[in-house]
């Protein structure tokens, strides 16, 4: 049965031999010029400031190098690397920094070089490449050795990689260590922003045993106040009582007296939480079962708060089947202070363009075409494929990717996901070489072989030998201007597209998918097809200890293609009283069963989901960032 409603600068010091030999040259070619081209003297006009002499110019560094010799020779150079990254001329600057032997450079070379090359490395996105550079371990002996400025810029360096590769505690430690090198009051309060992000994306566990293992004082006080936030996103009363009791006892640590802005915000929200929800949801028609399943989620969660003695509304629920706009104004009638729903796109759309709200509302999908201007109170929460196909682009540029192949079914739905896909990419720098669709049921062997140009490579071989007159020995060939495939497809079309890359010579390139790839039940033998198929979905899936989706298996029957619906019930109940903070805070998140969730600036909520990668026909979860040297099937 069916659980039921009720109401209830870069810029590092140049060495002193080079800049004062470089400055004297610029001062006597200044002279010379000036004496050679005026015919009488020209007054000076007095200064209060004294001007800086010009940063000599890559060439001319590089003239000079040529005639040096070493070390000044390599001091130079990396002078010279120094002004192609100011001109934002990177190429040339790695050109610079590469053909450099940084192990056989001084002690201060080295560390200037170290923070050039990590420099480009991280402007071009070459991630992996970055963290090397930062982490070996003759730069983890020069420390002492550092100017401060040098320092920050290093660890800040530091700091950055190791987040964007998913090691979040490394990060931390960084970010820890620069809060006692910063001078400046706005950086130190964006590095303790960050710092929280960071701590934000360590599992709650984790959270807990790093509060007690940490060696360091600072350190185990972060960790205890993430755990507070972590676990706690539900109750705001147990929330607060936890950060009283954490204040009392951190008085020295420096989050006591600048704590983060969502932590902030915790008593007004206390204060201003809604004490009458309305779930407008459809009870008849199509859509019904569909209404049901997401009912069901959010009550699971209901029921799961009720039973801890948390804070809850009451909730009454009103059908959205027939006119939304009337069911909404019966809500406010009936004293509703938020109203989540509906999840039918046109009335969805129908309440966007209200000109005003009485009471926000928690829309459970997205309109066809967003408001000119958003409207005040009206926030859209949903499934949408935009979102998976948009992290599906920042994940694989992330790793390094830049040349991608989209192959999606010929549907409307796949149409708006490629297109996302395809703004995100080329947005960050990538670029689509090819776009293929495909009709169920295609010869996908043939899709695959013309997309990956077989047929042109194998009539070069055939070419060749009528030129020759011989036989070659030659395999063909795919096409080399393609890093990763982007894919969108059911299950069974999946299986049946994934193997012919091996067969047609492209089994090396990674292949990524959005959750439609996986029926959310495991199913090995079938699967091992999709070996090696990277997708993100909802952590619902995966979630063995919630007691909200064990509540949804025990009271429902629904289907299991319903269970993602369950879970945007039970996220709907999670954000209700978090709207606010989260429109105030941008970077907060809420970790929810359909995924992390923050609000953009037009109110919508976009989810970013965890990874998971098909191995021996199971789907199994993955760490943040994948190196493709470390990929095993």
């Amino acid at each position: 049965m069916p659980i039921r409603p009720f109401s209830c600068t870069l810029s590092t010091k140049l060495r002193n031999l080079s800049i004062n030999a470089l400055s004297t040259l610029l001062m006597s070619t200044l002279i010379f010029g000036l004496v050679s081209c005026s015919s009488a003297p020209q007054p000076v006009k007095p200064s209060s400031t004294k001007t800086q002499p010009a940063k000599p110019s890559a060439a001319k560094l590089l003239n000079l190098a040529k005639q040096a010799q070493s070390p000044e020779r390599e001091s130079l150079l990396l002078e010279a690397a120094e002004a192609y990254i100011d001109a934002r001329q990177f190429n040339r600057a790695r050109d610079l920094l590469v053909d450099m032997n940084s192990d056989a450079l001084p002690d201060l070379d080295y560390i200037k070089h170290t923070d050039l090359l990590s420099t480009v490395a991280l402007h071009q996105g070459s991630n992996f490449l970055a963290h090397g550079i930062l982490t070996k371990p003759r730069l983890e002996q020069q420390w002492s050795n550092m100017e401060p400025q040098t320092e920050v810029s290093l660890r800040e360096k530091r700091a950055q990689v190791f987040a964007l590769l998913g090691e979040a505690q490394n990060s931390v430690a960084e970010r820890i260590q620069l809060s006692g090198l910063i001078d400046n009051k706005d950086q130190r309060q964006a590095n303790q922003d960050v710092l929280w992000q960071n701590l934000m994306s360590i599992p709650f566990a984790t959270l807990q045993q790093l509060s007690q293992d940490e060696n360091g004082q600072a350190a185990r006080g972060w960790y205890s106040l993430a755990a507070i936030n972590k676990n706690n996103q539900i109750d705001l009363e147990q929330q607060r009582e936890q950060l009283q009791q954490w204040l009392s006892v951190w008085r020295q640590h420096p989050a006591h007296d600048n704590l983060p802005n969502d932590l902030r915000l915790l008593q007004s929200l206390i204060e201003q939480q809604p004490q009458q929800v309305a779930l407008l949801l459809p009870m008849q028609g199509k859509l019904a079962e569909a209404g049901e399943a997401v009912r069901d989620g959010f009550f699971a969660a209901y029921f799961e708060a009720l039973a801890n003695g948390r804070h809850t509304p009451e909730v009454r629920q009103y059908d959205s089947s027939g006119d939304a706009l009337a069911a909404y104004q019966q809500a406010i009638a009936d004293g509703a202070d938020l109203v989540i729903g509906p999840i039918d796109k046109e009335k969805v759309t129908e309440i966007s363009l209200m000109p005003s709200l009485e009471v926000p509302v928690l829309s459970l999908n997205y309109p066809d075409t967003p408001p000119a201007e958003p409207l005040k109170g009206f926030y859209q929460f949903g499934l949408a494929v935009e979102d998976e196909a948009r992290q599906v682009a920042r994940q694989a540029f992330l790793e390094g990717h830049r040349q991608a192949m989209v192959i999606i079914p010929s549907q409307e739905w796949s149409e708006r996901s490629a297109r996302a896909f395809t703004d995100e990419w080329e947005k960050l720098g990538g670029a689509v070489v090819n776009r293929t669709q495909f009709q169920t049921g295609a010869n996908y062997s043939g899709l695959v072989k013309d997309a990956m140009l077989i047929e042109q490579s194998q009539i070069r071989t055939r070419e060749m030998q009528e030129l020759l007159g011989i036989p070659l020995q030659s395999s063909p060939r795919s096409r080399s201007d393609v890093d990763m495939i982007f894919l969108i497809a059911d299950p069974a079309q999946a299986r049946q597209i994934k193997p012919t890359f091996a067969f047609h010579y492209a089994g090396r390139i990674p292949v990524y998918s959005t959750s439609q790839v996986y029926s959310g039940q495991p199913n090995p033998k079938a699967d091992r097809d999709l070996n090696g198929i990277r997708f993100n979905t909802m952590p619902w899936l995966f979630d063995t200890t919630s007691r909200e989706k064990q509540a949804v298996a025990q009271h429902t029957k629904s289907a299991a293609v319903y269970g993602r619906l369950h879970a945007l019930g039970a996220d709907a109940f999670r954000l209700y009283a978090r709207l606010p903070q989260l429109e105030q805070v941008p970077d907060m998140r809420i970790y929810g069963a359909t995924g992390a969730l923050h609000m953009l600036s037009d109110r919508r909520i976009e989810r970013e989901q965890i990874w998971v990668r098909f191995r021996n026909g199971e789907a199994q979860p993955l760490p943040m960032v994948i190196n493709e040297n470390d990929i095993q099937y």
